[in-house]
Formats: structure tokens, sequence, C-alpha cells
């Protein structure tokens, strides 16, 4: 029996991730395939390359994330850019499209810091990997892998790459629409893959795995919020929160997945300070459920 483990996307929810395959690596099971998207690529790949949960919490626990932000624009470029709003609206600006960036932050940064860590020597076998992003120009779902076999089993409606820059392809599949600048790989203009696909557990069945464990960190977004978004990014947020409900339930609906949801509140894009509680959660998330997960993994006669 193959068993694949999809990790979903979450921003820095993502780090509940680590939690789940430190309970997982405790419990003996160990997946033979992983696939991830944006938050859950960046676990999926490390973790992909050999490195062991330990390791990748000691990282996440000294992850200095603010530090990594190359921000596009400038404060000036703000201000000119406000003042120029209302001549906008009035019709009197001209080449507005040219101060705009096509997104706030420019990712080189993280991409390089990235590449740091899949330098580290690995702790355990690599096995194979799946990282999705999206064509923002064609709106085709890319599909980066390092498994030489997948194209035989490649699911329709999918773009396939080759896996040749690691790093580039984590950043590609964590470019979210508007605060990232889209990754360009191969001429392509590349945004988050949660954008067409959150959970990439069809990818692992259709690579021949028998069975998927699946990490949703969404669900938590749609059941544990109670107070309006007080920001524009946090509107922008919610409001992607509330497109992918129902593409993650019809993804998952007919697949033969064991779901776990670790369950995460108030933890936000700039949460830096709450990496413990999401590896914790991550964990507690998982230990409730590892009886039920042994009976899913029983082989069947």
């Amino acid at each position: 029996m193959k068993l694949g483990l999809a990790l979903g996307g979450g921003t820095l929810r993502g780090t509940a991730h680590i939690g789940v395959l430190e309970v997982l690596s405790e419990a003996g099971i160990k997946p033979d395939m992983i696939a991830g998207t944006s938050a859950g690529a960046v676990v999926a790949s490390l973790y992909a390359h050999g490195l062991a949960p330990s390791t990748l919490k000691r990282l996440a626990k000294s992850f200095k994330g603010r530090e990594l932000i190359d921000w596009t624009t400038s404060a000036f470029d703000v201000l000119k850019l406000i003042a120029r709003l209302p001549f906008h609206y009035a019709g009197l600006a001209k080449n507005w499209d040219r101060l705009l960036p096509q997104g706030l932050i420019r990712g080189s940064n993280f991409e390089r810091y990235l590449n740091q860590l899949f330098s580290l020597p690995p702790a355990h076998q690599k096995i194979p990997l799946f990282i999705t992003a999206v064509d923002i120009v064609t709106a085709e779902s890319v599909l980066f892998t390092d498994y030489a076999r997948f194209r035989s089993y490649a699911p329709e409606g999918y773009v396939y790459l080759p896996i040749e820059d690691r790093g580039a392809c984590v950043r590609a599949s964590c470019s979210l629409p508007g605060l990232f600048t889209p990754r360009v790989i191969d001429g392509r203009s590349l945004v988050d893959g949660a954008v067409r696909t959150n959970i990439p557990a069809e990818v692992l069945i259709h690579a021949g795995c028998d069975k998927v464990i699946v990490v949703d960190l969404h669900e938590t977004e749609m059941k544990h919020v109670t107070k309006a978004p007080k920001t524009f990014f946090d509107v922008f947020m919610r409001s992607l929160d509330i497109m992918q409900d129902e593409i993650i339930s019809l993804q998952l609906m007919d697949e033969n997945v064991f779901a776990i949801k670790p369950m995460m509140k108030n933890v936000t894009f700039t949460s830096f300070d709450k990496i413990d509680y999401c590896i914790e959660q991550g964990r507690k998330a998982t230990l409730a459920k590892i009886e039920e997960l042994k009976e899913y993994l029983r082989p069947r006669h």
C-alpha cells in the first residue's frame, strides 16, 4: 500500500503541518509521497528533502519572517499613489498602471532562504514531492514534481513541469495574488496554488497512492471567525477563505482520504509569535485522531 500526505495552504497556520508530521513520525506512520500547496508546499518540500520533523520545528521557531520581506514599493511611492487616487477616479491620471506593482513583496529573499534550507543534510530518505501553482495568464493549474514516473499518471487539467529549482517552485506556490509578485518559471507567471487547489489530494491518488492523509487548515477560518475584518488585507483574506470553502469541499468529497483539521484562532499573515501555538494545535489535532487514522491505514482483506 502506498500512502500519500497532502498539506493544504494557510499562511503561518501552515506551521501546524509540522506538529502533524511530528505525531505521525512518533506513531511510525511515514508517507511514500507528499504534496503541498502554498504554506503546505514549504513544509512538504522540506520534509521530502529529508529533514526530520524535529528539524522543521527548530527552523520554524527561529523563523524571522519580517526580515525576509522585500517590498517592491517604497513608503514614498505609496504616498504618491495615494495622492494620485483622486486624479485617477476623475479620469485625469495617465499611465496609472505603470505606478502599480504586480505585488507588494518581491519574494526573492524568501526564495533565497528556502534554497539555503534545501542545502541542509537530510536525516531520512527523500520521497517524491508535488507542488501546485497557478498560471495567472492561462488560468491553468501547474504541477511541479520530481517523481519521474508521474507523466503516465498525471491527472487531466494540470500542466506538468519538473522541479529544477526547488526554492523557485515553492516560492511560486506561495505567491498570494496581490501580495507577492508572481514567480516566472518556464515562461509562465505563477501564483499561489491555493487559487485552484488548496489541498492536492487528487494529485497523490493519480500518482498511485492507495490512501491519502490530508491536512486541512482552511476549516479553522470558516468556524472560528467572530469579528469583522479590520483592514483591507483582512477583507481580502476572508474573501479568499469564503471562495475556497466550497471548492475544497467538492475536491475532497469523492476521494478516499483521511482528514486532519487543526483549529487555530486569531492567526494572521504576520502572527510570527504564534508559531509554537500552531505547531501544538497540529499535534493536538493529530493525536485526537491517531487511533482512527491507524484503523484507516489498516490493510483490508
